[in-house]
């Protein structure tokens, strides 16, 4: 889809039906562990312990429709955002970026 070019990945999606596919359930117990901690450390922030989103899956005939439609409402296109990480793709592996925290 070329609409995604030069797009930020801002958020990681998991379909349950996939975690309780391939997941173990040492793993399900991480996860939910992960989770839990996010969800704790947004309340101290101050911020709503969870988001719900809308997902649309960008090989869906109608998701450049979706886009034009987040466009004309300035959510859609690249953003310079500190706070974010910046991913890349390499083939369908997920590659998350070094900070200079996780090299320490």
């Amino acid at each position: 889809m070329p609409e995604l070019t030069g797009m930020q990945v801002k958020f990681t999606v998991l379909n349950n039906e996939d975690i309780n596919i391939y997941l173990d359930e040492r793993e399900k117990s991480d996860l939910s562990r992960i989770l839990w901690k996010v969800q704790e450390l947004r309340l101290l922030d101050g911020k709503r312990p969870l988001n719900t989103y809308l997902v649309v899956n960008t090989d869906e005939p109608y998701a450049a429709d979706i886009v034009c439609i987040m466009k004309a409402n300035n959510h859609w296109g690249p953003v310079n955002d500190p706070n974010q990480a910046e991913l890349k793709f390499d083939g369908d592996m997920l590659i998350l970026p070094e900070t200079e925290e996780a090299i320490k």
